[in-house]
């Protein structure tokens, strides 16, 4: 067997060996439609089985649908409207493409007497089988477009990469039924049918590639902006200009047909909004929208918290290869036309880090696109020299493994990667067991110092609550003293307040902040944080519910995760931060107990102390 034939089988049945393994280990970890995925699957039930869709929130009790759809429709009542129905907030577009999936699952559902209720876990396999089907024709048709351009080797590198090392593979294999694979392979159709417009001209490839771009747009309208693929494929000079000018004049009619395709997978929705709210065009998200003078695409882009690129670091090489304009040059205005402002757009939405999932999701709908860029440098990279090679290749099976490694300690609940940051996801690299430290850097950015090295300089105040009348203190019987009650109506209780004094803090480097607490139940989503907060200097917040107890935990016997919850305990709770070098004279440092959700919480021995 050639070399290079060899080298293609071993990265293909590696792929396929790290994927089917990881789905086997993990396919049972999500057993329930919820989120945007509930939202967008929800027409299908409403229209094939409850024939509820003005009120998809009305479900009947008797179906054994599961406790958390219910918990879903009925938060959807949040969005009724004055018509008296309810509307759902989610567009149709991503029910169209799972429908032969679900037809299967209820057929299955029927034949084998079962509940048929639209929501049990046949259905749920089924949507999930959906989302890797979609995601496997998708890097298919990149595969065959990049065939036109690269050779073999690097067109099955270019997309097995974008695959298994980026968060494509989140998407494809464990988080079923979000948008973004669907509009992921429909991205990779118009690319492709672009590529067959312009050599064929063939009426049903206008009326196919119309229909894509039409049912792309649905899905998410800020996406329209594939309407420029076509337009600005084969575009880099004044000639080639001139050449697509012509095009357009001479497959007019055609291109009236590609209008009309492009409006046909409009029409339902219009409809379902005329039926459900009274009007053809209607703003479901409410008082969600676009910062359009305020966007974050510093942070979409390169923060740890969802941001894109640490979560698929490989497509750097797809920024770098950007600049190999000869090999691409024919998507060439596509690609920068529509990348500057589809980020603009997308980061400038109100919730930039597009929560509920790992990494920037929307970027996925681009990889099609991203995958000449890419090939482009891998191509590059592909005629150096073997040490090149080889540090290359050794840069690429990093990347995987940093894919994989972060995919699976989501799945453990090790990280939310829309709540961490670029320190604790470097201390937690191939790891799957927390620590109390780990917690810690979680929450204030902040790498902890080795304690044994440390001096202590001074205490600038220790509060035991021993001795005071106010109705906040009861007895704590156990220990025989008295403790702080944080009652429910208070959101802020100030602990400490201290000016900076050069001559107190002396030559002090790091700030400790440390108490003891216990918090009667389990307070959900709302929870406490022991804030230092240094004005106009500092903030730092660290959680106290999920660390109780972190000390002494024994991780081996303890599925110990970021939202560890054990009430009725106390807990000695503890972080270090650096004082920072622009502290000034006067300064006021706060160290204060903020509860977002004013709930119960117990605290004693509170200490604010200054090490060196």
């Amino acid at each position: 067997m050639p070399i290079q034939k060899l080298f293609r089988t071993l990265l293909l049945s590696l792929t396929l060996l790290i994927t089917g393994l990881f789905v086997y280990k993990y396919n049972n970890r999500t057993t329930e439609f919820y989120g945007d995925a509930l939202g967008y699957y929800l027409y299908l039930p409403s229209t094939f089985i409850y024939h509820n869709l003005p009120n998809p929130d009305h479900l009947p009790q008797n179906k054994e649908i599961p406790i958390g759809i219910y918990t879903y429709v009925n938060q959807m009542k949040e969005l009724k409207i004055p018509t008296g129905n309810t509307v759902d907030q989610y567009t149709y577009g991503v029910a169209l493409m799972e429908l032969p999936f679900f037809a299967m699952a209820h057929a299955w559902e029927k034949l084998n007497h079962l509940p048929a209720n639209g929501y049990s876990i046949n259905y749920f396999r089924l949507i999930k089988l959906s989302s890797m089907f979609y995601a496997l024709l998708g890097l298919i048709l990149v595969y065959k477009i990049l065939r036109k351009y690269f050779d073999e080797n690097t067109s099955l590198l270019t997309s097995l990469a974008l695959f298994i090392a980026t968060n494509l593979f989140w998407f494809s294999v464990h988080q079923a039924g979000m948008s973004h694979i669907p509009i992921f392979f429909l991205y990779a159709l118009l690319i492709y049918l672009s590529i067959r417009i312009h050599e064929e001209r063939k009426v049903w490839q206008f009326i196919v590639a119309g229909f894509c771009a039409g049912l792309i747009t649905i899905i998410r309208p800020s996406d329209i902006l594939c309407l420029l693929i076509p337009l600005l494929y084969n575009v880099y000079n004044r000639e080639t200009i001139v050449e697509k000018f012509t095009f357009i004049n001479s497959n007019f009619s055609k291109l009236l047909v590609f209008s009309l395709a492009f409006i046909i997978p409009l029409l339902p929705q219009l409809i379902y909004w005329k039926m459900v709210t009274g009007k053809y065009l209607f703003y479901s998200y409410g008082d969600q929208g676009f910062h359009w003078r305020h966007p974050k695409i510093i942070e979409g882009l390169f923060y740890f918290s969802n941001g894109w690129l640490p979560y698929s670091p490989i497509l750097i090489f797809a920024l770098i290869g950007l600049f190999f304009f000869k090999s691409i040059k024919k998507w060439q205005w596509s690609i920068l036309a529509i990348l500057p402002v589809y980020i603009y757009i997308i980061y400038s939405w109100w919730c930039y880090r597009y929560i509920n999932g790992l990494g920037s999701r929307p970027m996925i709908h681009l990889y099609p696109l991203l995958a000449f860029p890419l090939a482009a440098f891998i191509q590059y990279l592909g005629r150096g020299n073997l040490l090149i090679k080889t540090s290359a290749f050794a840069l690429f099976l990093f990347f995987i493994s940093v894919n994989l490694c972060l995919s699976i300690q989501q799945i453990e609940g090790v990280i939310w990667s829309e709540e961490s940051n670029g320190p604790f996801t470097l201390q937690m690299l191939y790891r799957t067991q927390l620590k109390y430290d780990d917690l810690v850097v979680n929450d204030i950015e902040e790498f902890q110092p080795d304690t044994t090295h440390l001096v202590k300089v001074a205490t600038l105040g220790e509060e035991s609550y021993n001795d005071s009348l106010s109705a906040h203190f009861v007895i704590d019987t156990g220990a025989g003293r008295k403790y702080v009650y944080h009652t429910l109506d208070l959101e802020i209780t100030n602990i400490f307040v201290f000016p900076y004094h050069k001559d107190v803090f002396k030559d002090a480097t790091w700030i400790k902040c440390s108490g003891d607490f216990m918090y009667p139940q389990s307070p959900g989503y709302e929870k406490h944080k022991l804030v230092l907060d240094i004005d106009k200097r500092m903030w730092k917040g660290c959680r106290i519910e999920n660390k109780i107890l972190g000390r002494a935990m024994d991780t081996s016997k303890i599925k110990f995760n970021l939202d560890y919850s054990q009430p009725n305990h106390w807990g000695h709770i503890s972080f270090f931060t650096r004082i920072p070098k622009t502290m000034q004279e006067g300064d006021i440092m706060k160290l204060f107990l903020w509860s977002t959700g004013r709930t119960d919480l117990y605290m004693k021995n509170v200490k604010l102390e200054i090490f060196r």
